[in-house]
């Protein structure tokens, strides 16, 4: 995949991240905020998880940690995207991205406010084995 390929690939395929984001906003005024969290991240598991593959990417699973705050999002990469030599090749322009998309989402703002953390897990079709992972959290946002 040729590099300028590889971004264009990157950032369609992290897409759909950002839609997992923007369903987190969407909740009742009384829960707390950790409620609402956990409440969403169970929903949106039973109803869309898996996704459907798109840019040869799909959400397995989204979960909340209460103690640490932390939204974990499990997809999974296949296809062309499952090159394990590319990922590495463009961790940082990986981080890049998911770190501008949870930046540039105003439905995360209650979220960051209270310092929540996003983790991310992409993992191999192919191999099952861990193919990048990374958690952006208030110091970075």
């Amino acid at each position: 995949m040729k590099r300028n390929n590889t971004i264009s690939f990157l950032r369609a395929s992290l897409c759909p991240c950002l839609i997992a984001l923007a369903a987190l906003s969407l909740s009742s005024c009384k829960e707390s905020l950790e409620d609402k969290a956990e409440k969403e991240s169970k929903e949106f598991t039973q109803k869309y998880c898996p996704t459907p593959v798109i840019n040869n990417e799909r959400t397995d699973s989204m979960t909340f940690d209460r103690d640490s705050k932390t939204y974990t999002y499990y997809r999974t990469w296949t296809d062309k995207a499952d090159n394990a030599d590319v990922i590495n090749a463009n961790k940082n322009k990986i981080h890049d991205l998911l770190l501008q998309a949870v930046k540039n989402n105003p439905s995360l703002k209650a979220y960051k406010e209270d310092g929540f953390s996003f983790h991310f897990i992409f993992r191999s079709e192919r191999s099952k084995k861990t193919l990048y992972e990374t958690t952006i959290g208030p110091k970075q946002y």
